[in-house]
């Protein structure tokens, strides 16, 4: 059993498993839901009653405020991050003395880079708001 543990294929086996698994499950669960739907389907046709129709998803209302707001918390939590991880990379770098650990500061830049996206984002939402409300 000592070997499994050790095994460098155990992480990548078990995320392809949870996939895969994530996907059966969907699966089951679709052909469920149209197998009670056809039921209903026929239990109505049987007693003589009109076919329900099946009811079509709400769409949902957005609030663009809150849209807005939401990705400037957003922007600001990945640029803060990104931020973090780069300043705990060069730290790190100074602490032990090893360059190799600058990859650390360099992951920092994809956080960072998001949340710069999203704060420009939310700069042109705030912009298109302003000129609804303008007009």
């Amino acid at each position: 059993m000592d070997h499994w543990a050790s095994s460098p294929f155990i992480i990548p086996v078990a995320a392809f498993a949870m996939v895969l698994g994530i996907v059966i499950v969907n699966t089951i669960s679709g052909y469920n839901t149209r197998r009670l739907q056809s039921e209903e389907r026929l239990a109505a046709i049987a007693k003589g009653l009109p076919i329900p129709e099946p009811s079509p998803e709400p769409i949902p209302v957005v609030d663009q405020h809150r849209r807005a707001r939401g990705l400037r918390t957003g922007g600001i939590v990945c640029s803060s991050v990104g931020v973090g991880l780069a300043l705990f990379g060069f730290a790190l770098t100074w602490i032990v003395g090893d360059h190799d650990v600058l990859a650390v500061s360099a992951s920092g830049i994809i956080p960072l880079a998001v949340g710069v996206g999203l704060l420009v984002d939310y700069a042109f939402q705030k912009r298109d708001l302003e000129r609804q409300q303008a007009h």
